[in-house]
């Protein structure tokens, strides 16, 4: 399985592509998605496929209904912090994630590069079959949540909060935060967008081969963590889920420096 373009929107995962509203928002050769804020690739042949992931330049970026520009939000900041969480991970950790080849920055485009992780979505399984994923996922959660840390951000020194709360935040126009470190180390590393979309697995093992997209990651008190993959559906509340971004907005106060 091919890794997908992440969570765009709280919508339906973000997996859609979103037609060309300027000429300058094609899809080339190679590239296998289009969205308001990135474009995804997957250059080579298996089993050495990698994924890339970039920002997109001012001409690419889309026109709403109303005809302004769609600005995307923190869009190099996040895949820097990705490349750095998935390193960090990788390090410290025993959880599959994909191997880094590359993050830069080239003519105002921010690029990471990754192998491609082999599998099917946790999304696409029968509930039995996630029900064993999801046994070995929460080790791998229990796992990071061991790691902890005095300060509140992410691994590349920008906090890249949760989507479901950078919206909200965005609604208050506020920009990147930054917080108070604590007396003692309460922050636990979070993963930031645990959805089904984001576990990789061996259909015929059920072992996780990868967990994916790690924008979001970062030291944060453990309510950041939404146990989104326990349904399928984006890494926010849904129709008849208690909406847990109030909660968070009263931490980020809390720890927001003044």
């Amino acid at each position: 399985m091919t890794q997908t373009p992440e969570n765009d929107t709280p919508a339906d995962n973000g997996r859609i592509v979103l037609p060309p509203q300027q000429p300058a928002r094609v899809m080339e050769p190679g590239c296998i998605g289009l969205s308001h804020e990135k474009k995804y690739f997957v250059v080579g042949n298996d089993p050495s496929e990698m994924f890339i992931k970039r920002s997109l330049e001012e001409r690419e970026y889309t026109i709403n209904w109303r005809s302004e520009m769609v600005i995307p939000r923190f869009v190099k900041e996040r895949l820097q912090n990705e490349a750095a969480a998935i390193r960090y991970v990788k390090e410290h950790t025993n959880i599959p994630v994909p191997v880094i080849r590359g993050a830069f920055e080239d003519c105002g485009r921010y690029y990471l590069l990754e192998d491609v992780v082999p599998g099917v979505l946790m999304a696409e399984l029968s509930d039995e079959q996630k029900a064993v994923v999801t046994v070995e996922l929460e080790q791998y959660i229990d796992t990071l949540h061991s790691i902890k840390s005095k300060m509140m951000g992410g691994l590349a020194g920008s906090a890249c909060l949760p989507y479901r709360l950078d919206m909200a935040l965005k609604e208050r126009g506020a920009g990147l935060l930054e917080f108070r470190g604590a007396d003692e180390p309460e922050f636990v590393l979070c993963h930031g967008d645990l959805s089904q979309h984001n576990v990789i697995v061996d259909e015929s093992t059920l072992k996780i081969n990868g967990i994916i997209d790690w924008e979001y990651a970062g030291f944060y008190p453990s309510e950041f963590e939404g146990r989104f993959y326990k349904r399928p559906g984006p890494s926010a509340a849904i129709d008849g889920e208690i909406d847990d971004v109030p909660l968070l907005l009263q931490l980020v106060e809390k720890w927001q420096k003044q």
